[in-house]
């Protein structure tokens, strides 16, 4: 036997100790979106033990989207950062890990083929934000509906879970029922309220729920300017004549007011420390 022929030989014996099937591999998640410096999304993975590993990158390469392994699967994130991500579409793939040989009219696994391909949309909260004061607004969501096998509803939401705090929606929900199209507009509008917070910056997005996943559809980056502000105490206003009261007691009132300290105008809501006002005794004759 030729030295070529017990190389070949050698090589159809020993191919299968190296060739690796997938028999069971189910991969799965609910939200197809990450939000900067929100919670993680979780990338479900199921194998037999028998199964190649898989060997995970994000394509193309960024430090603006990155995974970690769990017990079940990936968790996918994107840490806070403070640089505007021009990309905004990335994809998480997983090939085979390790060498080996596939043969055979079944086999189709070969060294590094890919897997899983899962695409996800980073939405970023840096860059230019639209300004709206905390009593302005509303920001404008236009649905466009194509028909679906599915029953499909569309929310705007936040980062944050308690965005209905600081935002009133209308409608907080527009459903279309399976094979049904449409159009409608959704509406934000900040919520008035009397807190000094400063001006706070939201991604408001526009998200699809149907067949259990969760899209984003579009996101639009806000900044609310708070309208409430910290004043600062006028003098005390002349104090009024002493008057007796329903029990008997008699008293002086004294009040001040609470004034803007650097000329806002009307759209400001200025808070003070202290009370408004104040009695002090006095005797009535």
């Amino acid at each position: 036997m030729s030295f070529f022929r017990l190389v070949m030989s050698f090589w159809i014996l020993h191919s299968e100790v190296f060739y690796k099937q997938v028999s069971c591999l189910s991969v799965s998640r609910y939200v197809d979106f990450v939000e900067e410096g929100g919670r993680a999304v979780n990338v479900r993975v199921i194998r037999n033990k028998t199964d190649p590993d898989i060997h995970w990158t994000i394509f193309p390469e960024t430090g603006s989207l990155k995974f970690r392994k769990t017990p079940f699967g990936l968790d996918v994130y994107a840490p806070e950062n403070s640089k505007v991500d021009d990309r905004k579409k990335y994809q998480l793939i997983g090939t085979a890990r390790g060498s080996g040989f596939a043969r055979g009219p079944g086999s189709t696994l070969r060294p590094g083929k890919t897997l899983v391909k899962l695409r996800f949309t980073l939405l970023d909260n840096d860059g230019i934000a639209k300004r709206l004061l905390e009593i302005g607004g509303p920001v404008k969501f236009t649905v466009n509906h194509k028909a679906s096998p599915h029953r499909t509803e569309y929310i705007l939401s936040d980062f944050n879970p308690e965005i209905h705090q600081d935002w009133e929606f209308s409608p907080v929900k527009l459903t279309f029922q399976a094979n049904q199209s449409g159009s409608a507009i959704m509406y934000a509008r900040p919520k008035e309220d009397d807190i000094v917070e400063g001006t706070e910056r939201f991604v408001l997005s526009l998200k699809r729920i149907s067949n259990r996943m969760v899209s984003c559809v579009k996101s639009k980056l806000v900044e609310v300017i708070d309208d409430d502000m910290l004043g600062v105490w006028s003098t005390w206003y002349p104090v009024s004549d002493c008057q007796r009261n329903d029990l008997g007691k008699c008293s002086r009132s004294m009040s001040r007011s609470c004034k803007n300290l650097d000329n806002r105008g009307l759209s400001s809501n200025p808070h003070c420390i202290g009370p408004a006002f104040k009695q002090v005794k006095c005797i009535c004759f």
